[in-house]
C-alpha cells in the first residue's frame, strides 16, 4: 500500500470510499440503530484535501484506506487531562481512519497510524489525539499497540451517531 496525500480531483472517489465505510460501520455492534452515517462530510473531506490533511492508502489503483489529520476537534477536548500541554496548533487530531474490509488483516490500519505519527512529527506537532467510542474495542487495541494511551473518557454528540455517547480519549506523544 502506498500512502499519499489525496488530490482534489479524487474527491468523488474518496467520498465513495467513506460512504462505503459508513455502510460497513453501520453493521457493527458498537453503533446503534440511530447511526446516520455521513462522516466525514463532503465539506470536511474537501477542506481536508485542500489543506493537505487527508491521506489515502492506495492498493491496486484504488483507495484501500484513508485518514484525516488536522487541528479541529469537539469542544469537549478542552476538558480532557492531556499528558502533553499543546495548543491547537501543536496537537494533531486524527479523524476517520478507515481500511476497506477487503484489505483488512494486512496491517494497513497500523501503517496509517504510523504514517500519521511521522507526518505529525514532520509538522512539529507535540501529540496526536483522537476519540473513540467506548465500545469499539478493536480500534482501542490498534491505538494502544501504536503508542497511544487512554487519558480520559468524555461524552460527546456527533451528528452521524445521532445521540450523546461515551468516548475514550487517546493521545500519543510525539518525540524527536
Amino acid at each position: 500500500m502506498i500512502i499519499r496525500e489525496a488530490k482534489i480531483e479524487e474527491l468523488d472517489e474518496v467520498m465513495a470510499f467513506y460512504e462505503m465505510m459508513c455502510r460497513e460501520l453501520a453493521s457493527k455492534d458498537f453503533l446503534k440503530k440511530e447511526y446516520k452515517g455521513g462522516f466525514p462530510s463532503v465539506k470536511m473531506v474537501t477542506e481536508a484535501i485542500k489543506n493537505s490533511c487527508l491521506y489515502v492508502g492506495e492498493e491496486n489503483g484504488e483507495i484501500a484506506a484513508a485518514y484525516i489529520m488536522n487541528n479541529e476537534c469537539d469542544p469537549a477536548y478542552d476538558a480532557v487531562p492531556w499528558r502533553v500541554e499543546a495548543d491547537k496548533k501543536h496537537a494533531a487530531i486524527l479523524h476517520a481512519l478507515r481500511v476497506a474490509p477487503k484489505y483488512g488483516g494486512r496491517g494497513y490500519a497500523g501503517r496509517l497510524v504510523e504514517h500519521a505519527a511521522e507526518t505529525a512529527r514532520a509538522k512539529g506537532r507535540k501529540a496526536i489525539r483522537l476519540d473513540c467510542l467506548v465500545e469499539n474495542t478493536i480500534a482501542h487495541k490498534l491505538y494502544l499497540s501504536h503508542g497511544f494511551q487512554i487519558v480520559g473518557e468524555t461524552e460527546m454528540y456527533y451528528e452521524d451517531i445521532g445521540e450523546r455517547r461515551k468516548f475514550l480519549m487517546f493521545e500519543r506523544v510525539i518525540t524527536d
